[in-house]
Formats: C-alpha cells, sequence, structure tokens
C-alpha cells in the first residue's frame, strides 16, 4: 500500500492602502510549497495579488496527484 503524499504551503499576503493616491493599493507577498520559501514580492494591483494566490494554489495543487 502507497503512503499518501502530504504537501503543504504558507502563504502570507500583507495588503495595504497608500493614501493620496489613485494607485494606492500594495500588497506583499510571502510564500512557500512543502517548507521551499519563494523571494518576497509585491505587487501594486488588486488583480496581481490574486493573480498570484492563484498561481500558489496550483503549484500546490500539482503535487497532489
Amino acid at each position: 500500500m502507497e503512503t499518501p503524499s502530504t504537501r503543504s504551503g504558507v502563504l502570507i499576503l500583507r495588503v495595504w492602502m497608500e493614501s493620496g493616491r489613485e494607485d494606492g493599493f500594495r500588497a506583499r507577498i510571502v510564500q512557500s510549497v512543502d517548507g521551499q520559501q519563494e523571494p518576497p514580492s509585491a505587487v501594486s494591483r488588486a488583480a496581481d495579488a490574486l493573480a498570484a494566490v492563484r498561481t500558489w494554489l496550483d503549484e500546490l495543487e500539482e503535487g497532489d496527484g
């Protein structure tokens, strides 16, 4: 009988709004999968933050098959 593999990950999404700026959205992303931490990244659009979360989830699921 095969032992199922267990994958784990951590994603920290820190978001803040810089007042007085039309493009004031800021997010810092720290992520890891199976203990392998990626360099932190930063984005200035909510769509980019959502894309980063989706990419991280997809990577986590890839090894689940």
